[in-house]
């Protein structure tokens, strides 16, 4: 493998030659970045990021005790999931859930928030179907996995 020496400064600093073509980070930032611009496009109309689409229908399914609990579920830094959550609120889509004096704050749908999700589903279900179309079945499958595997190493 070739190293490419750059001086900076008055330092050396050796730089592997396939960092650039084989860097976990990079492509998988790239990646996203593509996903992410191709779901927001479909959502643009309703002046939503995919991240944002995405906290509704965790919130929508329920499977949190808590912020903390749906930070973890969504693996995202909790200042960045209570500012989101606050921008959902003040839009009216939710609302913190009242019914237990004293448990942690828990977050649901209001009717407008139902509405939202159920008219997002499609756009979210053709995004999926465009991708899996493009990536054909078996790339499809090989990305799934490989993603779930990456997650999973944490």
């Amino acid at each position: 493998m070739c190293i490419y020496t750059f001086i900076y400064g008055s330092m050396a600093v050796e730089i592997p030659e396939n960092m650039g073509s084989e860097c976990l980070v990079l492509k998988s930032r790239r990646a996203a970045r593509a996903v992410t611009r191709r779901y927001d496009k479909l959502l643009r109309p309703y002046g939503l990021q995919c991240t944002q689409v995405s906290l509704l229908f965790n919130v929508a399914s329920g499977h949190h005790r808590s912020v903390t609990e749906l930070a973890s579920q969504m693996a995202i830094e909790r200042s960045t999931l209570t500012r989101n959550l606050k921008l959902l609120q003040r839009r009216g889509y939710i609302e913190t859930d009242s019914s237990g004096q004293g448990r942690p704050q828990q977050y649901i749908l209001t009717e407008r928030g139902e509405a939202l999700v159920r008219e997002m589903i499609p756009h979210w279900r053709e995004a999926q179907a465009q991708l899996r179309n493009e990536l054909g079945d078996e790339g499809w499958d090989a990305i799934q996995a490989a993603l779930s595997t990456i997650g999973a190493v944490g």
